[in-house]
């Protein structure tokens, strides 16, 4: 009982001196670089960041992201950086250009103007082009199954229908397109075959056909059938804007209108453009004051309908100078060529000029119209 407890004292054991380690440094991400060229930097850095960003993205743009979502934040992260250097470098350039052109010692110095380099303009040259100035190829295309229009024998009549099965959200292009093609009239196809609609038609004197189908309650593409010969063509429709959806659009006084094709280079685009032509009356008649364009650009036919109002406008001296306007009528649509087919439509014996392939659209710089 009389045991006396004694605290026992832990010795402290005396610490280890740890070896000085010297802090990494860490090591600055390739965006915060950039940031700091944006924000201060010369126009060779921020050149030279460009080409780091283009090789990047061109031998192993995702190297260190493995998770899906990470790639896609490091490409759009990229992008972003790369747009923000070019708006740098084209703000750079052009104040350069104007401290040139104030300079009063610099007066004769000149900027030409850069053109942009478009797809368009890098067109590769096709054996297929035609040259405008050389009357033989054009005489020979002239000596097709539309010759009897070009020479005035005949006035065109042309049926519009639809396709067997379809709704009522397709009658709507077909009244804009009844109020623009002159002497147009739209039947009912009912179960009819497209061969006994053929040969009814031209007993009854029509000389074109155009079928309309559609697709989710959506005009989807165009049957065009030349009669009695042929040829048939068929395209489709993209971004299809009717008349109503456009602001201050005007209507149609039922005039024959102007017709106006642009950049049809090939054989095909030269026979696509007599195809279309054929539709309409030959006889402009100028007092409506309207015109329509079929505008290719890279394979697709933008057309635009519109009517032209002239305007004048007195200066101070008493001048009056004569401006013209521009109202569109509508509706507005995009076109693309699928085939063209000789004769008339045949979907199983019929021979092809031309057929569409998902192949032809790999090279971005060759264009068959």
């Amino acid at each position: 009982m009389g045991k006396k407890i004694r605290d026992k004292k832990k010795k402290e054991k005396p610490r280890k001196k740890l070896p000085q380690t010297r802090k990494k440094k860490r090591k600055t991400k390739p965006e915060t670089i950039t940031n700091k060229v944006i924000k201060s930097g010369t126009e060779n850095e921020l050149e030279k960041e460009l080409e780091k960003l283009n090789q990047a993205n061109k031998y192993n743009p995702t190297k260190n992201a493995k998770n899906k979502e990470k790639r896609r934040e490091l490409v759009m992260m990229r992008s972003s950086l790369k747009k923000r250097l070019k708006a740098k470098l084209r703000r750079k350039h052009q104040k350069r250009k104007e401290e040139l052109n104030s300079d009063e010692d610099n007066d004769n110095i000149y900027v030409p103007k850069q053109t942009p380099k478009t797809i368009d303009m890098m067109r590769e040259i096709d054996e297929n082009m035609i040259d405008e100035n050389d009357e033989e190829i054009k005489e020979s295309l002239n000596e097709d199954e539309y010759k009897n229009y070009f020479n005035g024998e005949y006035e065109p009549q042309i049926l519009l229908t639809t396709s067997i099965k379809h709704t009522g959200g397709i009658y709507k292009f077909i009244r804009e397109l009844k109020n623009l093609i002159p002497n147009s009239y739209f039947y009912y196809r009912k179960k009819y075959d497209l061969g006994t609609i053929m040969k009814k038609s031209i007993e009854k004197g029509f000389s074109d056909i155009i079928v309309i189908t559609e697709r989710l309650r959506k005009p989807y593409k165009i049957l065009l059938i030349h009669l009695p010969n042929g040829p048939t063509l068929e395209f489709k429709l993209f971004n299809v804007i009717y008349q109503n959806e456009i602001e201050g659009h005007g209507t149609s006084s039922g005039h024959n209108p102007e017709l106006m094709f642009k950049n049809f280079k090939t054989n095909l685009g030269y026979r696509i453009k007599r195809c279309l032509n054929a539709i309409f009356p030959k006889n402009e008649e100028l007092k409506g004051r309207e015109l329509i364009t079929f505008h290719n650009q890279r394979d697709y036919i933008f057309f635009r309908y519109y009517r032209y109002i002239f305007e004048e406008e007195n200066e101070d001296n008493n001048n009056s100078n004569i401006k013209v306007k521009l109202q569109e009528i509508g509706p507005r649509f995009v076109m693309r060529l699928l085939y063209v087919q000789k004769g008339l439509f045949d979907p199983q014996f019929g021979e092809y000029e031309w057929l569409y392939n998902d192949k032809m659209g790999v090279k971005r710089r060759k264009f068959y119209l």
